[in-house]
């Protein structure tokens, strides 16, 4: 909740992690490795939790099978949202990214406040498990409402099912790509098309 409130009052996080810079975004090998490295520093404090729950409730209930097939799922959703990412990133042009940037402190704001209520949401939970665990009732209307919806969000994942699930994130990354690249061919077309000074 105080990393929320920080956040949430327009300052930054800053941190002493290793901060290559590849330069100017170029269709080489070298910038995509660099560009992946940083990225996966950057979100590993966000996507540990939901991989390491994924991963040991597999590891527990499933078989050497599931488990491989649990750990190819996470890394095709996790390189599918990536994808997205990085072939924006690569295309884009200055203008888009200059946009991007003066957008950052909405983004940073937005993203405290999220902070403040998951915050204040696990403290809560908290203080509901250990009132449970020292006999009291089950029922809460804030945690029966969250249950309600995370089981409402799992049904409907798995009515759709992983095949339609995959196709559309392809069809998304395909999208993305495809509106991206015609972006930066229609921004050098004006480019070339403008007089000398």
């Amino acid at each position: 909740m105080g990393l929320g409130a920080w956040l949430a009052a327009g300052r930054e996080i800053t941190l002493l992690l290793p901060k290559p810079s590849p330069g100017r975004p170029a269709r080489s090998l070298r910038w995509a490795l660099v560009y992946g490295v940083t990225y996966a520093v950057a979100s590993l404090s966000c996507t540990i939790g939901p991989f390491l729950a994924l991963t040991t409730t597999a590891l527990r209930s499933s078989s050497a099978v599931g488990v491989i097939t649990t750990f190819l799922a996470y890394a095709l959703g996790m390189g599918l949202v990536v994808g997205v990412v990085t072939v924006a990133v690569a295309l884009a042009r200055d203008s888009v990214a200059a946009r991007l940037r003066r957008a950052m402190p909405y983004v940073t704001r937005a993203g405290g406040g999220l902070l403040v209520l998951a915050g204040l949401y696990v403290a809560y939970y908290g203080w509901f498990e250990l009132r449970v665990f020292a006999g009291g009732s089950a029922d809460d209307p804030v945690v029966g409402a969250a249950t309600r919806v995370q089981a409402e969000l799992v049904r409907l994942v798995e009515s759709v099912g992983p095949g339609w699930t995959a196709l559309v994130l392809g069809v998304l990354v395909a999208g993305v790509g495809a509106l991206a690249w015609l972006r930066s061919r229609r921004g050098g077309r004006r480019g070339s098309e403008a007089p000398p000074r």
